[in-house]
């Protein structure tokens, strides 16, 4: 037995498990954000997807689909649903990438979100809205006269937990597209 069985040394374990410690706390924000980056984007295209279908059902019957009716949280089967997707959808999503509920606003009910008014709403308008990451709508006022002010850059973690409304196909609230004024 005149080998000597080498192995590690503490301090060299240490060192390893420090480095593999130190790359997992710079990746793993990065890889969050992205995971977070792509449940918006989604989100936003079940949101245009449900709008682009709305747009065709108020073309065809100058109102919005359960007008008056809907207002708050999509649900299976409820009247908003159905109209869609007797024609204008094979299915329609009910909640947003989070797994929180989106939620609708059609006809004159559209004047009950803040920033709107009855003066400025009809029977064929509608809001779809996602309440972000967390499900909790933020203090987000619509102002009529900037339409622009309800976009936002995506630079922190924060910025998932705002809201994504869509309003008559036309986002007024959502991250700014490159190539928009910051």
């Amino acid at each position: 037995m005149s080998e000597k069985q080498r192995g590690f040394t503490l301090i060299e374990l240490i060192i390893v498990v420090s480095i593999i410690g130190i790359l997992i706390a710079l990746i793993t924000p990065n890889v969050i954000q992205k995971l977070q980056n792509g449940k918006q984007i989604g989100t936003m295209s079940d949101i245009k997807t449900i709008a682009n279908a709305c747009l065709e059902y108020v073309a065809e019957n100058d109102v919005a689909p359960a007008a008056g009716i809907q207002n708050g949280p999509l649900a299976t089967n409820n009247a908003f649903i159905k109209a869609l997707t007797e024609k204008y959808l094979t299915t329609c999503p009910i909640n947003d990438h989070w797994g929180n509920p989106l939620v609708v606003y059609s006809g004159t009910s559209v004047a009950n979100f803040s920033g709107f008014s009855e003066d400025m709403v009809e029977e064929g308008d509608f809001l779809i809205i996602s309440f972000g990451r967390y499900g909790q709508p933020e203090d987000f006022t619509f102002d009529t006269d900037n339409r622009e002010a309800g976009m936002f850059k995506v630079s922190t973690m924060d910025d998932f937990k705002k809201d994504l409304i869509n309003w008559n196909g036309t986002w007024i609230r959502a991250p700014r597209t490159s190539g928009s004024k910051d």
